[in-house]
């Protein structure tokens, strides 16, 4: 990825200011954020003040492609290091609307066949893609010891919302198909994403039953977006939040086209059955308007007889994963999260 030097400068900025002592950069930001009785991270707070005046400066009628370098900053300024022990490869694979591009990554510690995670990015499928998630995929594989294989689905409103679909389960399949050439062990092959990566990993899971083909090991669902028309109490009190709001949801739905004609595609919680899915881990962020609907999937799984984890981030927003560089209880957030899997793979 190409970096501007306006990033490298609010790079080197923004994790000055995290610095901080606490007392000083309180100062500095002034009070948090306390909304359905939880306190937003001082850090990412001052992270927040930093970000929203960044998008100020590029105001005007949105677009994708504004939306889409917005993105690109936020992962280079906000993400942590990536772990550099980490071999990272990228390639592309037949895919339905053509060549897929995915990222393989394959910890440094694998020995014979690792168990693997195919991992779909966040975005509201308009942006981002194999750059956004990238910190985090290094950090899945180191910590769990699994080869990540990280997924280029197609975006709105270049391609309509099928397409997404069909390629992130069709990426899954071929990596079940190529496990052994990809040193991975079949049997513990999972499925993750976050945010719209997230209601993907679901779909992957739903698809692949209506199909009468075997659940992946696991599904990893962070801060996932499950049901399009959602009137849950966060969707109120969240609605100004950042980096997700009320507008910018709206600004993701526009740009979907024609809605496809299965609806449980669009909101997977909406399912007809939740029955013989695989286990889930749900992660939600307390400053999300989808915190209540994450919540509310994992309880539609376990009803439906499945095992399903959650437990929401209290202090911290949508796209948490995003922001270790710059904030503390990011990074044990997402150290939590990659522990978590480790233990649905077997690896802990």
């Amino acid at each position: 990825m190409s970096v501007s030097r306006q990033a490298r400068i609010a790079r080197r900025i923004v994790r000055a200011r995290s610095r901080m002592p606490r007392p000083i950069l309180k100062r500095w930001v002034g009070e948090r954020s306390t909304i359905d009785g939880r306190t937003l991270d001082l850090q990412i707070h001052a992270f927040t003040d930093f970000m929203v005046v960044q998008s100020a400066k590029r105001a005007g009628e949105p677009s994708p492609e504004a939306a889409r370098a917005g993105m690109d900053l936020f992962a280079y300024v906000g993400s942590a290091d990536p772990v550099e022990t980490v071999s990272v490869h990228d390639r592309r694979i037949p895919g339905p609307g053509g060549d897929l591009p995915i990222r393989l990554y394959h910890p440094a510690a694998a020995v014979g066949r690792a168990p693997g995670i195919v991992w779909l990015h966040q975005g509201g499928g308009v942006v981002g893609g194999l750059d956004t998630d990238h910190s985090l995929c290094t950090e899945l594989a180191e910590r769990c010891g699994a080869m990540v294989v990280s997924v280029d689905y197609r975006l709105a409103p270049e391609h309509p919302l099928a397409a997404r679909v069909v390629d992130s389960v069709a990426a899954f399949q071929w990596v079940a198909d190529n496990a052994d050439g990809l040193g991975i062990d079949p049997e513990r092959l999972a499925v993750g994403g976050s945010s719209e990566g997230g209601r993907l990993a679901t779909l992957v899971c739903q698809q692949r039953r209506k199909s009468g083909l075997s659940q992946p090991v696991a599904q990893i669902l962070v801060f996932p977006g499950v049901e399009a028309d959602s009137t849950t109490a966060s969707m109120q009190s969240m609605a100004e939040a950042w980096p997700l709001s009320a507008n910018t949801l709206a600004f993701f739905t526009a740009m979907q086209g024609e809605p496809p004609a299965d609806d449980g595609w669009v909101s997977p919680l909406r399912a007809a059955s939740l029955a013989g899915l695989a286990p889930a881990l749900v992660v939600t962020a307390g400053f999300d308007p989808l915190r209540d609907q994450g919540h509310d999937y994992a309880e539609a799984l376990r009803a439906a007889g499945n095992k399903a984890d959650d437990r929401c981030e209290n202090s911290l927003p949508h796209s948490f994963i995003l922001m270790g560089g710059v904030s503390r209880e990011a990074r044990k957030a997402t150290a939590r999260l990659a522990d978590d899997v480790a233990k649905m793979l077997g690896t802990d």
